[in-house]
């Protein structure tokens, strides 16, 4: 390293380098030139590293960017437990934002009094590690900086002088890469090494990871309410901040308790003195500029900024990771199948690799089957903004149908009976109601309205009815306005939502919704259609829920007789037809008719679909019902116990129809003689 010197003053003796009067470049040596004279240093300039002792108290740490430290504890502990283990270095990481380099400024502000020197290495690139070692060469000893030509040797002069001592911590901050820190830590043993970094994986060789995690949703309020309430503001009485905890806990959640957004938050919240409500509002209307919003003059650490210096470096290396990034940032956060992932490309190595960069930069989160990403990750990655080129409003646009487009490809087909497809809905429906809430209903088009339909359906079987009839109602408003009213995918959705309304017990919207469905499609369709049957079959079953159990009978009874001749015994609307046949008997007292057909149609359920199907078990239910109300408990109560044991076995103990089968053999063996 080189200096320019200018002192007045003369030198301490023959050859010396004066303090105060020196013009020129003093050079590496126990002599320096100076002003083309050469000049012997004293002794003391020449020691060896392990010489010289470290000044009391050395440390150049910054000061927390903000006082307010909160819901850490835990962590700080975790830290402090794997640096006084005595192993590996400790390299915190995580997602840009999560409060890395806060943790380790918070650890070694603590830890002044107990190590020395404690030294701040900005890590980003070898470059500046490189100058920070020769700053604190220079700190160390003055005359390591006039026996250096470059900053090079001074950084060696400062490794040499960890090599030798002991009890100092070094803390290289936002490391980029293992292999950037790995020169300088390598050989050192006799301190303690503290880094933080974006990058998760390739320490193993290096240190020991310690993942940071967002903070919990009290801590995050509380970071809100800390700042917001930072000593300063006018007072005007006594306030907990009980008012705005609920408004503070939903925008805590909505940025998704991620350090740096919470105080990006907060300080906005606190500058431009709306409530929280208001900014939550804000933050929903205008996405992109709050990300981008920073009450300091620090633009860069913004959610946005920090996230698109991020976004650049992983484009330069793999622009399919951003493409993946962009496209899952319309589905879920948490869950994500891989193979959602893997149907973007061709080539299962190049996903892998892109999957892994994106993990490895924190950006999500990556197990063998699934991947995570932080839902502000995916907030900001699907908001527009012109000012990001990642961020493009028809890049963004390109994504939201190509995540769209996955989703219809990976559904199951025949949501009602496809029972070996059930797991993989329930594997995907996270992904579709969080598509439902992203993409606007005036954005749906052919392949959005064939998810919420068949979703609907698939959401009748798992009694989950409320948003069963949202999803059924919007297919609907979609397929009349794209494909018109007399569209048979406009006929289906509204099958769909009649019946989503009868199960509901809305009768007031199903019945005159169903009779259109019903006319809709004998005009359309003609009397003798799958899809008039279907119709007419909904709109018997609803006669009957209400009562109405002579047009019931009459209907299903035509129905039946339509289905076996059109479609034969064993279709599944055949089958649908019989069983609501005997139960509208059943309802009405006719046990002679009713018992026969019960008996038909769960034999037609085993045969056609297998003796575990859902569909058998509810025919079967429903024969047990039936035997109870004859009077036959000898029959009726061992099976109820065997559609018990069954859908607690298929469906899961708290299933709504494994209640309905606890029920009814409670209420069967009360009716048992004592």
């Amino acid at each position: 390293m080189t200096h320019q010197h200018q002192v007045p003053g003369e030198a301490s003796g023959p050859g010396a380098v004066a303090v105060g009067s020196n013009h020129g470049i003093i050079s590496t040596g126990d002599a320096a030139t100076i002003d083309n004279r050469t000049l012997q240093l004293p002794a003391e300039a020449v020691r060896a590293p392990a010489e010289v002792p470290a000044p009391p108290g050395l440390n150049n740490l910054p000061a927390p960017r903000s006082a307010v430290f909160v819901g850490r504890d835990e962590d700080l502990a975790r830290l402090g437990a794997a640096m006084d283990g005595g192993g590996a270095p400790t390299v915190v990481h995580g997602l840009g934002g999560m409060g890395k380099s806060t943790l380790a400024l918070h650890y070694a502000h603590r830890h002044l009094g107990r190590c020395n020197p404690v030294w701040w290495v900005p890590a980003e690139t070898p470059d500046g590690i490189t100058l920070a070692l020769a700053d604190l060469a220079a700190h160390l000893d003055p005359y390591a900086n006039l026996t250096a030509t470059t900053s090079a040797e001074a950084a060696a002069w400062a490794t040499g002088w960890l090599q030798s001592h002991e009890g100092w911590l070094l803390v290289l901050d936002n490391a980029e890469a293992p292999d950037d820190v790995a020169p300088v830590i390598g050989p050192l043993t006799t301190g303690q090494h503290l880094i933080t970094s974006r990058r998760a994986t390739g320490w193993h060789h290096l240190a020991q990871p310690l993942a940071l995690r967002t903070l919990d949703p009290d801590a995050s309020a509380d970071l809100l309410m800390r700042i917001i309430g930072e000593p300063g503001e006018p007072d005007d009485g006594p306030d907990d901040g009980s008012d705005d905890a609920p408004a503070l806990a939903e925008l805590a959640a909505e940025l998704g308790h991620l350090p740096l957004a919470l105080t990006q938050a907060a300080a906005y919240i606190q500058h431009t003195a709306i409530t929280p409500a208001s900014y939550l509002a804000r933050l929903r209307r205008y996405p992109a500029r709050m990300f981008a919003a920073s009450a300091t003059d620090n633009h860069e650490r913004t959610i946005a900024r920090v996230w698109q210096l991020t976004l650049q470096a992983i484009a330069a290396r793999d622009p399919l990771a951003v493409d993946i990034l962009r496209t899952f940032a319309w589905l879920g956060p948490d869950d994500v199948p891989r193979d959602l992932a893997e149907a973007l490309h061709d080539d299962p190595i190049a996903i892998d690799e892109a999957l892994a960069l994106l993990h490895a930069y924190s950006m999500i989160t990556l197990t063998p089957r699934t991947f995570t990403v932080h839902r502000l990750v995916q907030a900001v990655a699907r908001t527009p903004d012109p000012a990001d080129p990642h961020r493009a409003e028809q890049t963004i646009g390109t994504a939201r149908r190509r995540a769209v487009s996955l989703l219809v490809a990976a559904l199951p087909g025949d949501p009602l009976f496809n029972v070996a497809g059930w797991p993989r809905w329930r594997e995907l429906l996270p992904h579709i109601e969080a598509l439902a809430t992203r993409v606007a209903p005036e954005q749906d088009d052919e392949h959005t309205d064939a998810i919420w339909r068949q979703t609907s359906a698939f959401l009748q079987s798992e009694v989950r009815l409320d948003r069963a009839i949202a999803l059924a109602e919007r297919s609907v408003a979609a397929c009349e306005r794209l494909r018109g009213p007399d569209d048979p995918f406009t006929l289906a959705s509204r099958s769909i939502l009649g019946s989503a309304y009868r199960s509901a017990g809305d009768v007031v919207k199903a019945v005159p919704l169903l009779i259109r469905n019903r006319d809709d499609c004998e005009r359309v369709f003609g009397a003798a259609h799958e899809e008039t049957l279907v119709a007419r079959g909904n709109l018997a079953y609803l006669y009957g829920v209400t009562g109405n159990l002579d047009l019931a009978t009459e209907l299903h009874s035509r129905n039946l007789v339509d289905c076996e001749r059109l479609l034969g015994p064993d279709d599944p609307h055949t089958l649908s037809s019989r069983s609501n046949l005997a139960s509208a008997y059943r309802e009405a007292g006719d046990l002679g008719r009713a018992v026969p057909l019960h008996e038909q149609s769960a034999a037609g359920y085993e045969r056609v679909f297998g003796p575990d199907h859902p569909e058998t078990l509810t025919a079967r239910s429903n024969l047990a019902f039936a035997y109870q109300l004859a009077g036959d408990l000898g029959r009726a109560i061992p099976l109820h116990e065997h559609v018990l044991t069954t859908r607690e076995r298929v469906l899961g103990p708290a299933h709504p129809h494994t209640d309905l089968a606890r029920e009814l053999l409670t209420n069967a063996r009360a009716d048992t003689p004592r």
